[in-house]
């Protein structure tokens, strides 16, 4: 006597099929991105995608018209994340702003922050890369940046209704100079193939950061080793 097959449930197909394709898309924007950050949008190989996703043209074509889609696609993820991580949402929970930059300023030099001095940083690389060439990829730069403004603006206006930060300030101005020393000294760093030069100038930078608290608001200088 010969058993029937069991039949699977279609809702029940129909999930596991959106299992694979999201996974299958999330490799594609994996392999996307670590070859974008390699190589440079523009030298970017959807063969060499490919073989790191592990997957098919037929997958690829599937999620994503072309490379422009899969590309901007893989750093509007990436990026995205990793900007929330690391300097959106702990400005956002923040109390104290100044205390919070800081904080942030040393998981970059203790390396806890993705740093790869030889590449650079991906959101400065397009920037420089693309802003001139393609306007989606320069609309969405943009629009990072002046989240990343806002958010540290934002902190710092928080910070001055507590009396914390000096009212005497522009909290865009300081922002924007926080963003500019951030960038500037990246890709110093990435031209000198060296961390060195950002070890060293953490100290100016923390004693700028420190002088935007109110009096009376001021703590000791960088741990100790930073600047050395």
């Amino acid at each position: 006597m010969t058993q029937t097959p069991k039949t699977i449930p279609a809702e029940k197909s129909e999930d596991a099929r959106q299992i694979r394709g999201e996974r299958t898309r999330q490799a594609l924007l994996e392999a996307a991105f670590d070859e974008i950050h390699q190589h440079g949008y523009r030298s970017a190989s959807l063969n060499d995608i490919l073989k790191a996703a592990g997957c098919t043209k037929g997958s690829l074509y599937h999620h994503f018209p072309d490379k422009h889609a899969l590309g901007l696609a893989a750093i509007v993820d990436n990026i995205d994340r990793f900007m929330a991580t690391n300097w959106l949402t702990p400005l956002a929970d923040s109390n104290n702003p100044i205390s919070t930059l800081l904080d942030i300023l040393q998981r970059h030099v203790d390396g806890d922050v993705l740093c790869d001095v030889r590449l650079g940083c991906p959101l400065q690389n397009l920037s420089q890369e693309m802003s001139g060439l393609d306007e989606d990829f320069r609309t969405y730069l943009n629009g990072i940046h002046e989240q990343w403004r806002t958010a540290i603006a934002d902190a710092l206006r928080k910070g001055q209704n507590a009396g914390q930060v000096r009212k005497d300030i522009s909290a865009e101005a300081a922002a924007t100079m926080i963003i500019a020393t951030h960038q500037g000294t990246v890709g110093l760093i990435k031209t000198a193939q060296s961390t060195d030069i950002g070890t060293s100038s953490f100290e100016a930078f923390y004693q700028y950061l420190n002088s935007l608290r109110a009096t009376g608001n001021c703590t000791p200088g960088p741990k100790e080793g930073l600047a050395s």
